[in-house]
């Protein structure tokens, strides 16, 4: 078949890999260069761990204060808030026992086979030398903050990791060179990172092409239904006509998806990271500071500080704010930081009930989904590109995908 996968993130690029390994005459489209987006600026951890949603049940409670105290990783676009709103309060309203009990086993499945997505693409495209395999660090400065969060400890390791608990002393033997704030953290055993995650996206998509994968820098803007089980797609330059298409836009995957008659109720998360070469190698792992909801990540241009969550518009504008905040956090940290060299800002494509949608459009057979991973993406990019491949290939997928639909939402 002739496959289309809109979107060369890390999920599309994924997608596209494994439609090629099952045989596939494989296109990938994407307005930006690839890996270029949420999958560049993310903080590189593969978090095998995180299966349990932002919006777990302690939200709900903390949310006032997370929106009013100054130390809060929590930020609101006031401009656009009559728009996001409605998508606020049901983003709320899934943080009941029930709905995070649901979310939190139906991305146990996901998270439980993420290398199976990965170990493959990673050999073939030489990826190793750009992963580091020590585990992510979580830290938590206060004992009511560790409590609370070790009540997850059981249902993380379902996916098949190992919690390892430090304490304060522990933390300074294996990180010497931070300011040791922490009453407690975690090792999560089995969690790696990515000490380049934009190499890491270029060794894949060059793995693609290589093996005769086209990659078009080209905005699709329409997708248009033909006789015969044909679909059509659009650019500002050209159009071409495919059997199969793959929307993985990430959160630019809402107006496909509504174009085709279906309904998302997709926003973006905003993120930020900034960057301090000073502080290259000042550390071995990333270490996440879980009540400012920030990582630290020795990368290979060095440190970078990322994380918070800005619910808002897809537009590159900065909050000050924002910057601040993290520029605070790292000076805890690391109070001999310069001022950081490079900021950024993105967009994670969020659902309101933290799962991704992976399956076929109910409006039209031939059109199928993969996106909405909020914070995973990078986790979840090559187990949800192999199975949306199973589900167009074969119709047998690893996992039942049915959890995963759009219907559901």
């Amino acid at each position: 078949m002739k496959i289309a996968v809109i979107g060369a993130g890390i999920v599309g690029i994924s997608s596209a890999n494994w439609l090629q390994k099952y045989g596939q005459d494989v296109t990938l489209f994407d307005m930006n260069d690839p890996g270029s987006q949420a999958s560049f600026g993310n903080a590189g951890t593969y978090a095998r761990y995180a299966n349990i949603p932002t919006n777990s049940s302690s939200f709900f409670y903390l949310f006032p204060y997370l929106l009013l105290n100054k130390n809060s990783p929590l930020f609101i676009r006031f401009k656009r808030l009559n728009k996001t709103l409605p998508w606020i309060l049901n983003y709320l309203y899934n943080c009941r026992n029930s709905n995070v009990n649901t979310t939190t086993n139906n991305l146990t499945k996901l998270l439980s086979k993420m290398d199976d997505g990965y170990e493959e693409l990673f050999k073939e495209a030489g990826v190793e030398p750009y992963l580091s395999r020590k585990a992510v660090m979580y830290g938590w400065s206060t004992k009511l903050f560790f409590n609370s969060a070790k009540k997850d400890f059981s249902k993380r390791e379902q996916t098949g990791i190992k919690i390892q608990v430090l304490s304060h002393d522990e933390i300074s033997d294996l990180e010497p060179n931070i300011n040791n704030i922490f009453y407690k953290g975690a090792l999560f055993e089995g969690s790696y990172f990515a000490k380049n995650p934009k190499k890491v996206s270029q060794l894949l998509i060059n793995l693609f092409v290589n093996k005769g994968g086209i990659f078009k820098k080209e905005k699709v803007t329409n997708i248009e239904n033909l006789e015969k089980s044909k679909l059509q797609i659009t650019t500002g330059s050209t159009s071409e006509v495919f059997d199969r298409v793959i929307i993985a836009s990430g959160v630019w995957s809402k107006s496909l998806v509504e174009a085709t008659g279906d309904k998302v109720p997709l926003e973006a998360e905003r993120g930020y990271h900034i960057v301090n070469p000073d502080l290259k190698d000042v550390i071995s792992r990333p270490i996440s500071w879980q009540e400012r909801g920030t990582y630290f990540t020795p990368m290979e241009d060095g440190l970078r500080t990322g994380g918070i969550v800005e619910f808002g518009d897809t537009d590159y504008e900065e909050n000050p704010k924002v910057i601040n905040f993290l520029e605070r956090a790292l000076k805890s940290i690391f109070p001999q930081s310069n001022r950081p060299t490079q900021s950024w800002v993105g967009f994670r494509p969020s659902v309101p009930d933290s799962l991704p949608v992976i399956g076929q459009s109910s409006k039209n057979p031939y059109i199928y989904y993969c996106f909405g991973h909020q914070h995973i993406g990078w986790s979840l990019g090559g187990i949800s590109g192999k199975l949306i491949a199973q589900k167009i290939c074969a119709n047998k997928t690893d996992i039942d995908l049915a959890p995963y639909s759009l219907e559901r939402l």
